[in-house]
C-alpha cells in the first residue's frame, strides 16, 4: 500500500511515516472521527493537518479525552489509536464492544445528557 495516502489529520502514524501497514490504519482513523463527533470537531483546529500528523507519528500525540466520554468509550478509543497497530482492535471487535457498552447503559439509568452518546 502507498504511504502518505489519505487525509493527514486522520492518518495513522505508520501511514504518515510511509511504513508498511494493514487494516488497523482504518481503526485509527475511525477513533479520531468518533472523538470529533463527541467534541463537535477537531480539538486542534489551530494546527495544520501536517503538524497534527507529524506529532501523532513521532511524538505519540493523541487527542485528550474529556469527561464527556463514558469510561468504556475512552478505553476503546485509546485502544483504537494505540501506537502499536497490532494492539488495535478489529472492526468486528469494535462492534462487539460497542454493542456491549450500549447494552450496559440500557440496563442502567442514564442521564439524558448521555443518551445521544450511546445510541
Amino acid at each position: 500500500m502507498t504511504g502518505g495516502t489519505g487525509s493527514y489529520r486522520y492518518m495513522a502514524p505508520e501511514v504518515y511515516r510511509r511504513e508498511s501497514y494493514g487494516k488497523s490504519v482504518d481503526v485509527f482513523s475511525f477513533a479520531l472521527i468518533v472523538h470529533e463527533m463527541f467534541q463537535g470537531g477537531p480539538s486542534n483546529r489551530a494546527d495544520t493537518a501536517v503538524q497534527v500528523a507529524d506529532r501523532r507519528a513521532y511524538e505519540d500525540s493523541r487527542p485528550a479525552l474529556s469527561s464527556l466520554y463514558p469510561e468504556p468509550i475512552k478505553a476503546l478509543l485509546r485502544e483504537c489509536w494505540h501506537k502499536n497497530p497490532d494492539r488495535r482492535p478489529t472492526f468486528e471487535e469494535i462492534i462487539f464492544r460497542l454493542e456491549a457498552i450500549q447494552e450496559s447503559f440500557q440496563k442502567k439509568t442514564v442521564p439524558s445528557c448521555c443518551d445521544c452518546m450511546i445510541l
